[in-house]
């Protein structure tokens, strides 16, 4: 599968892992998921650390970008990880989760119908990062996606992040993808926040691939629920859920989470966790 099929396939609302084995392979993504977002109007803000703005900027005109014009309109930003991700001189999650909300809302308030934003997370593998800390970080990025407003690619070079290090930050992304994913790749799992009633829709399948994620937008969305109000989680589109994740949906429901829509055969493993969980108390 071509890398324009994968990021063809990406939305507004999806917060993509994009494992790459080199460079240009990397660039590609970037390019293209740039160029595809300033032909819908969207505001892309890039943070690079190996990729040039340069080649980013080469690599999105010759996907059909008209990179000139848009950076001077500021619909293309491009910033470096030493003034995002490692602004002060050190990676504090909190304040970069901060600085991509802000994004979010500025291209908002300036007429943008969405924003792509592009994470190059070459930084992470030299700097003392904590794997916890990092998987934590990715986990709670992905709440910025649920309102539909922002689609986000993270690239991470799997020449320099270990096994173990890319299992952890995929697990914190809804979904994954690389270059050589087979023709019918869609995002694993895709989760957007609902009005009314408020609470998550999801879509697709939550496994060891993307449970973290799954756990931190659950997480996000009870904290934020209205008092007296349970939050609802629709689960109708969801075709599998491994056990784990059973787990932390049927231990939602004393915080008042009510699930609706679920499948035969979830209805049937929740259910069989719940006994478990009730004969282990």
């Amino acid at each position: 599968m071509t890398t324009s099929a994968v990021v063809d396939q990406m939305e507004l609302g999806d917060h993509v892992c994009w494992f790459h084995d080199d460079e240009a392979d990397g660039l590609d993504a970037v390019g293209r998921f740039a160029a595809a977002g300033l032909r819908l109007g969207h505001r892309v803000v890039c943070f690079l650390d190996v990729l040039s703005a340069a080649d980013v900027r080469a690599s999105a005109a010759r996907h059909g970008a008209a990179c000139g014009p848009a950076q001077l309109a500021g619909e293309l930003r491009i910033v470096s990880c030493g003034d995002s991700y490692l602004a002060g001189g050190r990676f504090r999650p909190e304040r970069v989760v901060d600085a991509l909300a802000a994004e979010i809302a500025s291209a908002r308030r300036e007429g943008h119908p969405g924003v792509r934003l592009v994470g190059d997370m070459a930084w992470a593998a030299r700097r003392p990062v904590d794997l916890d800390t990092l998987r934590r970080y990715e986990a709670a990025a992905s709440a910025l996606f649920l309102d539909g407003r922002a689609a986000g690619l993270c690239l991470y070079d799997r020449r320099v992040f270990s096994p173990d290090r890319c299992q952890a930050v995929m697990s914190a992304h809804p979904a994954a993808a690389a270059p050589a994913c087979g023709p019918r790749w869609t995002p694993l799992l895709r989760a957007r926040r609902t009005a009314d009633p408020v609470g998550l829709r999801l879509v697709g399948q939550v496994d060891r691939s993307n449970r973290d994620a799954f756990a931190a937008l659950l997480a996000v969305v009870t904290e934020q629920a209205p008092a007296r109000r349970p939050v609802v989680l629709d689960l109708s589109g969801l075709t599998f859920v491994d056990v784990r994740s059973a787990v932390t949906l049927v231990r939602a429901g004393p915080r008042g989470v009510r699930l609706v829509g679920c499948r035969p055969g979830l209805a049937r493993l929740l259910e069989l966790v719940r006994g478990g969980l009730a004969g282990a108390d």
